[in-house]
């Protein structure tokens, strides 16, 4: 038996065996110990609880990025300028940014389902506001109070489900978690068009009022309550740091697309957020009861997880990012339509994360992370030949083809990590494991945009000094174009004037499309670096009759 399927002192296997084995009465006592007994099983009500986790954070996740496009629309009822309208989206993510560290404490204090229920509610509550809010101010402030609930579910959810099902099981668990985590970001722009095309833009608010109202009572009914035995204080400084710092350093890497690394409102924020934190490291590292344990980075497996997962989600940001910005500003689609050709790479993504999860718990993490990242490594690669002249299939297929490795290797690399915390700790670890995600998911746009831009205004350049008018085929071709703008009517200075801004467009798009290329094949770099680490993942083939490992989900 490998170090993956050991249930070492303190893990996750370890501590849900003894806790399960303790709370069943001798029989399970014995099963646990690998002597005569039955193993405890999965209550009959698992898959509806697993259902209530998932509605609940397909809804957040979704949230974050179905409201991007009815933007403009809302520009228009509210009467408001780009800067005013975007604290609508910056206010959910950084309250759910900030709130994310506390959720460990809150869950093991006073109960996972009761936090998970109480923020289903607030969020549900904060998007039926939103679905009638009156001005942009009345909007930001029920945006915070919908990211307020929205942000807690997330890391309640994950560690709910290492605590619902048996080691064994953790990984199919997972890879239908990760429906939600992969198709919702992916599905938000599509439905969020259709919505603010054909129907009531604030659909996309009051749409959660009735799933949230249905996942209220299944939540109610199938998840079975859990909190930590031990009473901790709340760490108020603590809070006070990480949620100032991860604040002020979601907003300023949120900035850098737009304003750039030097700008003195970026490094002002950063700078603000780099003491908050490493003051908040320092007091953590030094109490008695921290509100984020951040000893849990010596557990190397799970620290090594989380490096690989963090790269990933630079890959998957940034293609979230870039690839719009060829489908609308070069190709000319529309948001719906660039939804589409963005759904069957949701759809892939969706379709593997069970099939990964199944995948681990017979062969364990490192294989498919291998694979998986390699597969995403190939897609990523074909995508950097995109060109003016590439189908809407051809992109579809390469898109494709990277989620199908994305799906094999998000969610066994997550539960990999997750399964060597220990479960008293299984709050934390969750709460530190998606704030560094959210970190990373930020700081991947925030470098990978101004790489673009970069590349881009190189190329423009290299192409600029290629147009020389001392050539003769570029002023053949322009005296072409010149020609067809003045036989639409156009005056001799007109069409030289027009044909001169046509050859200036066609520059920037050439330099556009190269330029994404760069960033393709830069990300498929990385993707290979990442499979490259996966090689120092613990373990391979999952033993699956592990009868010791017995779940608990506690009265």
């Amino acid at each position: 038996m490998n170090d993956e399927d050991k249930a070492a002192p303190g893990s996750a296997e370890a501590e849900t065996a003894a806790a399960g084995a303790s709370a069943a009465g001798p029989g399970a006592a014995t099963a646990a110990a690998g002597g005569p007994g039955t193993p405890v099983e999965a209550k009959p009500r698992t898959g509806l609880a697993m259902l209530a986790l998932i509605l609940g954070v397909f809804m957040a996740i979704l949230d974050m990025s179905i409201v991007n496009v009815a933007i403009p629309k809302m520009m228009n009822v509210f009467g408001v300028n780009q800067s005013q309208i975007e604290w609508i989206v910056t206010a959910y993510s950084l309250v759910s940014g900030a709130l994310v560290p506390a959720t460990g404490f809150l869950g093991d204090r006073f109960g996972y389902k009761r936090i998970y229920i109480i923020a289903l509610v607030i969020f549900t509550i904060g998007s039926g506001l939103c679905g009638i809010a009156w001005s942009n101010n009345s909007m930001i402030v029920f945006r915070i109070i919908q990211a307020l609930g929205g942000g807690a579910m997330m890391p309640i959810s994950m560690a709910m489900i290492f605590r619902l099902f048996p080691a064994d099981k953790r990984g199919m668990a997972m890879g239908l978690f990760g429906i939600a985590i992969m198709f919702a970001p992916a599905v938000g722009p599509t439905l969020s068009g259709y919505i603010v095309e054909y129907l009531d833009w604030r659909l996309i608010f009051t749409l959660n009022v009735p799933i949230g109202i249905i996942d209220f009572f299944i939540s109610t009914a199938a998840l079975k309550e859990f909190k930590s035995p031990v009473k901790r204080r709340f760490d108020v400084w603590g809070f006070v740091l990480s949620s100032g710092g991860l604040s002020c350093l979601l907003y300023g890497v949120g900035k850098v697309a737009e304003k750039g690394w030097s700008d003195t409102e970026v490094l002002a924020f950063i700078s603000i957020a780099a003491v908050s934190l490493i003051i908040f490291v320092i007091l953590e590292l030094t109490i008695k009861e921290p509100m984020l344990d951040l000893s849990l980075l010596k557990n190397g497996m799970f620290s090594l997880t989380l490096i690989i997962s963090s790269l990933t989600t630079v890959i998957m940001m940034g293609m979230l990012f870039l690839i719009p910005i060829f489908l609308q500003n070069i190709a000319g689609l529309s948001a719906v339509q660039t939804g589409l050709i963005l759904l069957p790479q949701a759809i892939a993504s969706g379709i593997m994360m069970p099939i990964a999860g199944a995948l681990y718990d017979k062969f364990g993490a490192r294989a498919l992370a291998i694979i998986g990242l390699l597969i995403t490594a190939y897609g990523l690669y074909l995508t950097s030949k995109l060109s003016m002249e590439t189908s809407f299939a051809t992109i579809i297929f390469w898109l494709t083809l990277r989620a199908v490795g994305m799906g094999l290797m998000m969610m066994p690399l997550q539960t990999a990590g997750m399964s060597t915390v220990p479960m008293e700790k299984m709050g934390q670890g969750t709460a530190l494991s998606n704030t560094i995600r959210q970190v990373s998911g930020a700081f991947g746009i925030a470098w990978l945009s101004p790489l673009f831009s970069t590349r881009k205004d190189f190329h423009a350049a290299v192409l600029a000094d290629q147009m020389s008018m001392f050539n003769t085929t570029i002023m053949e071709n322009v005296n072409r174009i010149q020609s067809q703008f003045a036989a639409m009517g156009q005056s001799a200075a007109q069409a030289h004037t027009s044909a001169i801004s046509f050859v200036g467009t066609q520059v920037q798009i050439h330099a556009t499309i190269i330029a994404l290329d760069d960033v393709f094949y830069i990300t498929a770099g990385i993707s290979l670096v990442a499979a490259l680490v996966s090689l120092f993942i613990k373990g391979g083939k999952r033993k699956g009759g592990d009868g010791a490992q017995v779940h608990v989900m506690g009265e």
